[in-house]
């Protein structure tokens, strides 16, 4: 149950700063080129941390490994569209790929976590 109230909690935190994130940025947009990188790269980052807890919140009732098989195909298609706007609009941004693999891992560290808690409770019962 922790888990759930975790990933609810992910998922809709992920959901307002990147809408954050998305209105505020173009304001933001010169101040230091660390700050470009962070605004620039960071809906990719959100995006897939979100809707990763969002497949965990929906899943957990099936199969446990289904919600990182759902994670991973998220994150196999962000960097499928990433790769694709080299080809069809000439812009490749390394920083989005960067984030996508990060909110990846991030989430993997999470589910796995919480995967020891859940076997760590049914086993103390």
């Amino acid at each position: 149950m922790k888990s759930k109230k975790f990933y609810i909690c992910c998922f809709i935190t992920c959901s307002i700063f990147s809408i954050l994130v998305k209105v505020n940025r173009e304001k933001l947009y010169g101040i230091d080129l660390s700050i470009d990188i962070l605004l620039g790269s960071s809906p990719s980052f959100l995006y897939l941390l979100g809707l990763s807890s969002l497949c965990t919140i929906i899943t957990e009732q099936s199969k446990p490994k289904s919600d990182l098989k759902g994670s991973l195909l998220l994150m196999l298609g962000a960097l499928s569209y990433e790769i694709e706007q080299y080809w069809f609009s000439g812009v490749f941004d390394f920083y989005d790929v960067i984030a996508t693999l990060l909110a990846f891992f991030v989430f993997l560290l999470f589910h796995i976590d919480f995967t020891h808690l859940k076997k760590s409770e049914s086993n103390s019962r």
